[in-house]
């Protein structure tokens, strides 16, 4: 048990070894890599350009690499068996002619990047303009959350002791259950 704490301890010491667990954090679960990109920049251990820098990085590469899940499911002559072909059609022309608006809001709302940014792919949107809009995006949304979550942070997080580390994780959790809450009662389409 004291080796597992030692190795952590040191991550905890290891910017470098912080900003990595940061990005990789956004591709599994990007809400709570970033309230702990933030706190961990409030709480000193990071500096605030490191984890900034990590957390765009992974969101940006994250949403990317959405898009480039879409261009592979499009290589995939099965898929069209499962497809409506006339309502993809439909959704093809409508994403093509409300791109620019679709990929800048899709980027707030909770559970619609996954089909949306895929879809472009799928549709073979052109990859220069939607670079530059998830770029746009993903610059903007991490810089407002980042920095709100870190200025309150920087206003209680250091007062908090020892029991600061186990409130991450309830923080997450709440992050997480809140999204679905928020999808499930008030989604985009009810």
């Amino acid at each position: 048990m004291s080796f597992l704490y030692e190795q952590l301890l040191s991550v905890a010491h290891s910017p470098v070894l912080l900003a990595l667990f940061i990005l990789i954090g956004t591709y599994i679960l990007e809400d709570a890599a970033i309230l702990t990109a933030a706190l961990l920049g409030a709480d000193g251990l990071i500096s605030t350009q490191l984890a900034f820098s990590a957390l765009f990085l992974g969101i940006f590469t994250g949403d990317l690499g959405l898009y480039v899940l879409g261009r592979y499911l499009n290589r995939i002559p099965r898929l069209t068996a499962f497809l409506d072909i006339d309502a993809v059609h439909r959704a093809h022309g409508w994403l093509q002619q409300k791109m620019t608006a679709t990929i800048l809001l899709v980027r707030v709302i909770p559970g619609l990047r996954l089909p949306v940014y895929t879809a472009c792919g799928f549709f073979k949107l052109p990859w220069k303009h939607f670079t530059a809009l998830v770029f746009l995006a993903s610059l903007l949304w991490t810089a407002v959350v980042f920095f709100g979550l870190f200025s309150i942070g920087t206003l209680f997080w250091s007062g908090l002791g020892f029991w600061k580390w186990l409130l991450i994780p309830v923080l997450a959790v709440f992050f997480v259950f809140g999204h679905k809450k928020i999808k499930i009662n008030k989604g985009f389409f009810n």
